[in-house]
């Protein structure tokens, strides 16, 4: 393929991060299980690009960490869910993130390369198992009496944002269509799923702020233009909007 028709890093990962916005959407719709196993999914591509993005030291070891918590934290919300009717799915969430920010400790005190850059890996895998676990809200989302208009409304503004950062032109510019077309698509995505179309707008203007401000804090990492960062690039924007579909969803919507 010649570089001409070949996609660019950035719009590459937008159209990785849309495709998993849609495919956790439909799973919430389908249900608990569905919508963990897709968690699950979200949690290891971020935890499989995670250590290359940040160039992290040990990076098999920090994989490991991300996605195991990203997994525990998904079968613990799911669960949760599952057994108390979904009133407080999110309750074990902070006791599984204590327990994998421990084995993030564990896996600097177990290197044995000599441990160069001990507080780069550290700090590189504790925001990356903060960022898995916070993909368990699509999960509490799906839980809720509002999954369908929630996760249509953030699931389209995540879409739309991400294939927005990745327009050409300057960030301040693309960034404001970003906010712009995500809560148009959040007010679509509510709409559509026989809610109102004010909250719909409102959640999606949070969830395009999440998926811009993650965009400016990772743009000036490198490199992307390889499939395993871009893969964690792509993921972590829809990972963090699980907190704004899972504790915003419910008040707003």
């Amino acid at each position: 393929m010649t570089p001409a028709r070949r996609a660019t890093p950035s719009v590459r990962s937008a159209l990785v991060a849309a495709g998993l916005a849609g495919l956790l959407a439909l799973a919430g719709l389908a249900g608990l299980a569905p919508a963990t196993a897709a968690v699950v999914l979200v949690s290891a591509s971020l935890a499989l690009g995670w250590p290359g993005l940040l160039l992290l030291p040990s990076p098999r070891g920090s994989a490991a960490v991300v996605g195991g918590a990203g997994a525990l934290a998904a079968l613990a919300t799911g669960v949760t869910a599952a057994l108390d009717g979904g009133r407080e799915p999110l309750r074990a969430l902070p006791a599984v993130l204590a327990v994998a920010v421990l084995g993030a400790f564990t896996h600097q005190m177990l290197r044995r390369d000599l441990r160069p850059r001990v507080v780069d890996g550290l700090g590189g895998a504790v925001t990356g198992l903060l960022l898995a676990g916070l993909a368990s809200g699509w999960i509490a989302a799906a839980a809720s009496p509002s999954a369908p208009a929630a996760t249509s409304a953030v699931a389209a503004a995540v879409a739309t944002a991400s294939l927005a950062c990745a327009l050409p032109g300057p960030r301040p510019v693309t960034a404001l269509v970003a906010l712009a077309v995500g809560a148009s698509a959040g007010a679509g995505g509510s709409m559509l799923a026989g809610a109102a179309a004010g909250g719909g707008a409102l959640l999606g203007g949070v969830a395009a702020a999440v998926v811009v401000l993650v965009a400016m804090v990772l743009a000036p990492l490198a490199p992307a233009s390889r499939a395993l960062p871009s893969l964690g690039r792509a993921a972590a924007p829809v990972a963090a909007c699980g907190a704004v579909v899972g504790l915003l969803g419910p008040l707003l919507l």
